[in-house]
């Protein structure tokens, strides 16, 4: 799991910060959310997302199903309920469920499995493009790495993880920029920039859907 950046969603304190230790002996990048609020912001670039069910303010249900709503990130549940129907529910939301308490070995198993599962093609040929989701890079046709901002490249991968499937501005505005702070013309003028940078000048990788939003093709439509 060497580079790997995981989110601990978890609000006992001490446990996320001991996971956090033995994950990182590992060599994952870890990144601790106390809470389930404001999730979103916590997401960029983050690979698989460990996340309690019993939280202050949600369940981590209803928060993975809004996190599912946005984006493809596996998720792993972490909990002390081991009934049946909470398991049930659990796996139809995320893709693994861990009952407390665990022992570290396991989960480092399953994290590596969903891992392999997930990020197994380690390039993807996006137009001349070549794409590595397990990094979050781009390099061009001539295998040069595309330098994006944060935001950019936060935009970009949105997209590809929504791949061949239309967005709308709001749902786009709502994960890149949690916090409320942009609106149309600032996507607009981000999508303009990435365009430049990834040299998408006939808009063949991300194509503007009239009235609703954007899309990025895998193929050419």
């Amino acid at each position: 799991m060497k580079n790997y950046n995981i989110l601990i969603v978890e609000d006992d304190i001490s446990s996320a910060k001991n996971l956090s230790k033995i994950l990182e002996a590992e060599g994952a990048n870890v990144y601790l959310n106390h809470t389930g609020e404001n999730v979103l912001e916590d997401l960029a670039n983050i690979h698989i997302i460990l996340l309690d069910i019993m939280l202050p303010f949600d369940d981590g249900l209803s928060i993975s199903e809004y996190i599912n709503q946005h984006v493809d990130i596996p998720i792993i549940f972490l909990t002390a309920r081991n009934d049946i129907d909470s398991k049930i529910v659990g796996l139809r939301s995320g893709d693994d469920y861990v009952t407390k308490p665990f022992h570290p070995f396991e989960l480092i198993s399953r994290i590596e499995n969903i891992a392999e599962r997930f990020y197994k093609k380690e390039f993807v040929t996006l137009f001349g493009l070549t794409v590595s989701p397990e990094h979050f890079e781009i390099y061009d046709s001539s295998l040069n790495l595309i330098t994006l901002t944060r935001t950019e490249n936060r935009l970009f991968f949105y997209l590809f993880a929504n791949i061949n499937k239309t967005l709308t501005k709001s749902q786009i505005l709502e994960y890149v920029w949690p916090d409320g702070d942009a609106f149309d013309n600032t996507l607009n003028v981000y999508i303009k920039k990435i365009r430049y940078k990834i040299g998408d000048e006939n808009n063949k990788i991300i194509t503007t859907i009239h009235g609703v939003g954007y899309r990025m093709n895998y193929h050419e439509k």
